[in-house]
């Protein structure tokens, strides 16, 4: 069993997913975060932590929908996987300077609870926790003001959350809200009942 129950996949050219990775402690449990070259890279890298026990794995930094595919079929079931939905228009591309993923956790203090990762290739990750919407937006306001050019809102934070960081953003950058296909669904909502059980 890995010593953490979720992963953070994200994409970054040139990444290499053995060295370009982070276990990040938050609200009493642990997060893997991965960087991959592609999704060729995201299908093996996501098999290999669902065999090894991953029970949940989230999708970032401008997953499409054949890349995305391709870490659903090699998961096979094993775990659930969520995938960034953007707004019809607002997919960000394959450039991404700096990207920003907020997690909700009620305990989390944005300005501490934050990984910095700035990629050798250009370009730069931030993962930040907020306890809540009001604090989710201004986080995301702060980074798009510091030069932020994609937002994501991770798939255990709501929808209505989500609706006010977009608000707050005001189009200014891309979003997307991480949500589970139909054949993820059971899996996550079985991840969420453990999660808020424990």
């Amino acid at each position: 069993m890995n010593e953490f129950a979720e992963a953070f996949v994200f994409l970054q050219a040139g990444s290499d997913p053995a060295k370009d990775r982070v276990v990040h402690e938050h609200s009493g449990s642990k997060t893997l975060l991965v960087w991959v070259p592609d999704g060729e890279a995201a299908a093996r890298v996501s098999a290999e932590l669902a065999e090894a026990g991953v029970r949940l794995i989230e999708l970032y930094r401008g997953f499409g929908l054949d890349a995305a595919a391709q870490v659903m079929t090699a998961v096979a079931g094993r775990a659930p996987v969520g995938v960034a939905g953007f707004a019809f228009g607002s997919f960000p591309g394959p450039e991404l300077g700096h990207s920003v993923t907020i997690y909700a956790a009620p305990d989390a203090d944005p300005a501490v609870d934050r990984v910095v990762r700035t990629h050798a290739g250009g370009g730069r990750t931030t993962v930040v926790g907020a306890p809540d919407a009001a604090a989710a937006a201004a986080v995301a306001v702060e980074l798009v003001e510091q030069g932020a050019d994609l937002v994501e809102i991770c798939g255990g934070t709501s929808l209505t959350t989500a609706a006010e960081v977009a608000a707050a953003l005001d189009n200014r950058v891309p979003m997307s809200l991480v949500s589970w296909p139909f054949e993820a669904i059971e899996g996550a909502a079985a991840y969420k009942a453990a999660f808020e059980a424990a």
